[in-house]
């Protein structure tokens, strides 16, 4: 499944994924996806000149959320703030996800989550 930001708006995304989720992987914490996913695409609007592509692939044991937009740099890891200013996103995902990783090239960057089935230690990501 793929979203673009072209295309939709953050709002449209969460609902595309949590019918796509809803239909396909049973087992996964939809909530917990929902909002990775909505960090991840905020975070790519804030930071990232507003262009994303939010890409969800699943199996039968694993889901994996990608999120990329077209800046290289590696996200800054900042302590979170009360005041309102941010700071929480990356937390919050990397909390809610099995794994959390940054892939860079020179034309952009893809923020990785990923959950794994319950008792499935063994699965793989292609």
């Amino acid at each position: 499944m793929l979203v673009n930001s072209v295309y939709t708006d953050i709002s449209q995304a969460r609902t595309v994924v949590e019918e796509h989720l809803a239909r396909v992987c049973a087992w996964v914490d939809l909530g917990g996806v929902l909002l990775v996913v909505s960090e991840l695409v905020t975070n790519a609007q804030r930071h990232a000149r507003g262009q994303w592509e939010l890409r969800v692939q699943t199996d039968r044991h694993r889901v994996r959320v990608d999120v990329t937009d077209s800046v290289p740099l590696p996200p800054r890891w900042r302590p979170g703030s009360l005041d309102g200013s941010g700071g929480w996103g990356l937390r919050i995902a990397e909390q809610c996800a099995d794994t959390l990783e940054v892939l860079t090239s020179s034309r952009g960057k893809t923020m990785r989550a990923q959950w794994l089935r319950p008792g499935r230690a063994d699965a793989t990501v292609a």
